[in-house]
């Protein structure tokens, strides 16, 4: 449960001494004239000096990248040697998710354990479920796994493009609560049509389907991997490009080396890759985050 997780995150964080305020939205930061350090943080309820930042904002990462003044637009240098410029930094994906109302002990293993998340990519033709039709013959992908918190059986599939302008996503509300960017009743009838696909348990299911509020969106770096970098001398970025509850382990990464020690499992993700050419494998997957 996400939640639950959560919190469980926040007690090992105030076990060790951190204070942590909620409801504060940050408007800004303050720099040393001098140096282009960040001096202070400007928040709705006043102002926060500091010596460091780190920003670990999954989604808003766009917003403080802005307050930060750094590039909307960046150079990437191709395999061929080629420098690209003017392209994005960030982009937006539409996650589509949702939810079969059912047992979700139909998917516990053989001995009544608990499986791993399933996740499936195939090229195989997927046909309506509801009514036989063609739905794709292209590469599609889903995953799916119980959840005993929402009471069925949750997942998604591969997401879409937000074609939107990238300054101009609205990202809040966020989640069920945008008036945008939820999965509609295409992926509905995609990813349950899908299920069935994969276990003949779930045939003629789609009326399960919960038709409440689900997804959100993701915003993605340029080649789709994250980015842990210092900028401005004292303002590290956490930039998990969707990968967030993957990587909690970053974290002890990230505050080892501002405090000294260098890491090398960081090394590839710096800013400096792009202009550099030395980018990540495009994956074969439908899933940008593959």
């Amino acid at each position: 449960n996400n939640t639950r997780a959560l919190y469980g995150l926040a007690k090992k964080a105030e076990d060790l001494g951190v204070r942590i305020i909620t409801g504060v939205e940050v408007k800004g930061f303050e720099s040393n004239n001098s140096t282009g350090a960040v001096a202070a943080v400007e928040t709705d309820r006043g102002k926060i000096n500091c010596d460091q930042v780190i920003i670990a904002a999954g989604p808003w990462v766009r917003d403080f990248w802005t307050m930060l003044d750094l590039p909307e637009k960046i150079s990437i240098k191709t395999d061929e040697g080629d420098l690209r410029d003017n392209i994005d930094m960030w982009r937006f994906w539409q996650l589509e998710e949702g939810l079969l109302s059912i047992n979700p002990d139909q998917l516990l293993t053989n001995d009544g354990k608990i499986p791993p998340v399933l996740h499936v990519d195939t090229d195989a033709p997927l046909f309506s479920d509801a009514d036989g039709s063609l739905i794709t013959d292209k590469l599609w992908g889903i995953y799916y796994k119980p959840d005993w918190h929402f009471n069925g059986i949750q997942g998604g599939s591969a997401p879409y493009k937000v074609e939107t302008p990238v300054s101009e996503v609205q990202i809040d509300p966020y989640g069920p609560s945008s008036p945008e960017f939820v999965s509609g009743p295409e992926f509905a009838h995609m990813w349950v049509s899908a299920l069935a696909h994969c276990h003949s348990r779930f045939q003629n299911h789609i009326k399960y389907y919960n038709r409440e509020p689900s997804g959100g969106i993701g915003c993605f770096t340029a080649d789709s991997f994250p980015v842990f970098d210092s900028f401005r001398e004292n303002a590290y970025v956490i930039a998990d490009s969707n990968h967030g509850w993957k990587m909690l382990g970053v974290g002890r990464l990230v505050a080892e080396e501002i405090t000294g020690k260098s890491q090398s499992l960081l090394e590839p993700f710096r800013f400096s890759r792009f202009e550099k050419g030395k980018l990540h494998p495009t994956s074969n997957s439908p899933f940008p985050w593959s």
